[in-house]
């Protein structure tokens, strides 16, 4: 249970991290509006979203070595190592080269891994009404995972700065959201479903 709790507050740092990269709408799709401003918003937007890919596989990284299953274990080396390997490559490698409509393939590519991993979750859910919230944000997350592959693939080209800053950024926000709102959920079905378990650990 000690494991499983610490799974899930590193999924919860996920989400905190993920709501402080997407606070940028904030701020950087007004900036993208303005021709003065565009080369900055770039700048910022492409070394801060690198950044956070690197931070986000770190934690995923972190979370493998609470998982119990073998096979989630690996997958979630894997998917750390490779998110690690392509944000380091953004920000030392090809970081001039780098292009914002890249990241909608990122959300993309997150968004149904974090689909996925919903699946995995309700599978091994305690109570049916905890599979039934996780089978809905796998659902929402693989149909905004294709939502995001369509618009990378047949829009890129045509969208503006300022709209591809949004749809990147109240992504992440959207993610934060569900995934403090998952790990939650999760938290307080540990929490219930073995109380007595918790008390022992108090002792």
């Amino acid at each position: 249970m000690r494991r499983d709790a610490h799974f899930w507050i590193v999924m919860l740092m996920r989400g905190l991290l993920a709501l402080v990269v997407g606070s940028m709408i904030l701020v950087i799709p007004d900036m993208a509006r303005t021709i003065l401003l565009l080369p900055l918003a770039l700048v910022i937007s492409l070394l801060g979203l690198a950044t956070y890919g690197v931070l986000d596989s770190v934690l995923i990284l972190i979370s493998s070595f609470m998982a119990e299953s073998r096979t989630t274990r690996s997958i979630l080396v894997a998917q750390g190592m490779l998110g690690i390997v392509i944000g380091a490559l953004l920000l030392f490698v090809v970081f001039d080269q780098a292009k914002l409509e890249w990241f909608l393939s990122f959300a993309a590519l997150q968004a149904i891994s974090a689909g996925v991993g919903e699946v995995i979750v309700a599978r091994q859910g305690e109570t049916r009404a905890t599979s039934h919230w996780n089978y809905a944000a796998a659902a929402v997350g693989i149909m905004a995972g294709a939502g995001y592959l369509v618009l990378r693939i047949k829009f890129a080209a045509i969208l503006t700065h300022n709209q591809i800053s949004w749809f990147v950024y109240a992504y992440l926000v959207a993610f934060g959201i569900a995934q403090c709102m998952t790990a939650a959920r999760m938290l307080y079905a540990d929490r219930t479903a073995f109380p007595d378990a918790e008390k022992a650990d108090a002792r």
